[in-house]
């Protein structure tokens, strides 16, 4: 159920009415740009680290297409970035996905190091119920990282997954050194306290005051919510646990129910709001990387000849499709073969 319906809708439009729209809007913009530009900073880190040399520019233009994409869906935006280093860098598909899921992978360690020192620093300004299960969480999902770590790096077996190793899909995690995961930890690390600083910026649009040490706790467990669903992480949907750390600080001043149709209003307007930012991001940029991401007919001719279908029946005196495109079938069907071409979806 859409937490909307819990919510009273009429103090929602009393918080919307009371929000400083021209300070929030110029934030949003403001922010939009920064968090686009550092995120395309660690996804060019990430690519000369174990993809090969990308120019800047080419990696701003396909992490903005990424962000267009994902509004179809997350795995789209995802994809379309491995398709791209795939076709202009002449890496494997599974190979460039490979790299975009180890990011992932260290993005949650970072989430748990800054979570970590929450609860040291600041385990005070967490909700009792999220205070009593956070460790938990924490304690799970270090030792899973702990775990994954000693697999790749030490060459654990843990009794049945050695096969694992032998994978495409987790060819990075193979790669990637100790150098690599220290490097993108501290680039990944930032980056989320980017969304502190934006966080701190906009609340007080809504006339919610949080202070910056405690958004230091607050925006890293959000945004923990939001990559492990609330069936994995137990602590609930993302807007109830932002209604649960937020409302608190304004409740004294206009009630509990003013407070948590404040939160809900704040999460309504700046999520969306965001996204439409960078829809129009990715649209100004598709035009750009759009032939990197299309499919050619040499390459459909390519596939169809390694699966052994027929070709299409050309006209009397034509020249044959297969006879036509026989050079460049050649020199790209180690590339593009269907075994490097398989997709899947990654955060």
């Amino acid at each position: 159920m859409w937490i909307g319906s819990q919510i009273d809708t009429d103090a929602m439009i009393r918080a919307l009415g009371r929000a400083d729209h021209g300070p929030l809007l110029a934030w949003m913009a403001l922010f939009t740009i920064l968090v686009f530009v550092a995120d395309a900073a660690c996804l060019h880190l990430l690519f000369r680290r174990l993809l090969g040399r990308f120019s800047f520019s080419e990696v701003l233009a396909v992490k903005g297409v990424s962000y267009f994409l994902n509004a179809v869906n997350y795995s789209a935006g995802t994809g379309s970035i491995a398709y791209f280093v795939h076709r202009r860098g002449d890496q494997p598909f599974l190979r460039a996905l490979s790299a975009l899921l180890w990011l992932n992978f260290v993005d949650i360690a970072a989430l748990l190091i800054l979570l970590s020192l929450g609860m040291l620093l600041g385990g005070e300004l967490l909700p009792e119920g999220i205070a009593q299960r956070l460790p938990w969480v924490v304690g799970v999902g270090s030792a899973i990282v702990i775990g994954a770590l000693l697999y790749w790096r030490r060459g654990w077996d843990f009794f049945i997954l050695g096969r694992l190793r032998d994978l495409s899909v987790f060819s990075a995690f193979q790669d990637a050194k100790m150098s690599d995961y220290m490097t993108l930890l501290g680039a990944r690390t930032a980056f989320i306290g980017l969304y502190v600083l934006m966080t701190w910026a906009l609340l007080p649009t809504f006339q919610i005051p949080v202070p910056l040490m405690a958004l230091m706790v607050y925006v890293p467990l959000l945004t923990f919510v939001q990559i492990v669903p609330a069936s994995i992480s137990g602590l609930g949907a993302i807007q109830w646990v932002m209604i649960a750390l937020y409302a608190p600080h304004l409740a004294s001043a206009v009630g509990q129910t003013e407070a948590e149709a404040t939160v809900v209003a704040f999460s309504t307007v700046v999520g969306p709001g965001v996204t439409l930012m960078r829809l129009g991001l990715g649209y100004l940029l598709l035009g750009r990387i759009a032939p990197d991401l299309l499919v050619s007919k040499e390459e459909i001719e390519a596939a169809r000849e390694a699966e052994g279908e027929p070709e299409p029946a050309q006209e009397a005196g034509g020249v044959s499709s297969s006879e036509g495109s026989s050079g460049d079938s050649s020199e790209g069907s180690s590339e593009d073969s269907p075994s490097e071409g398989s997709d899947s979806g990654a955060p």
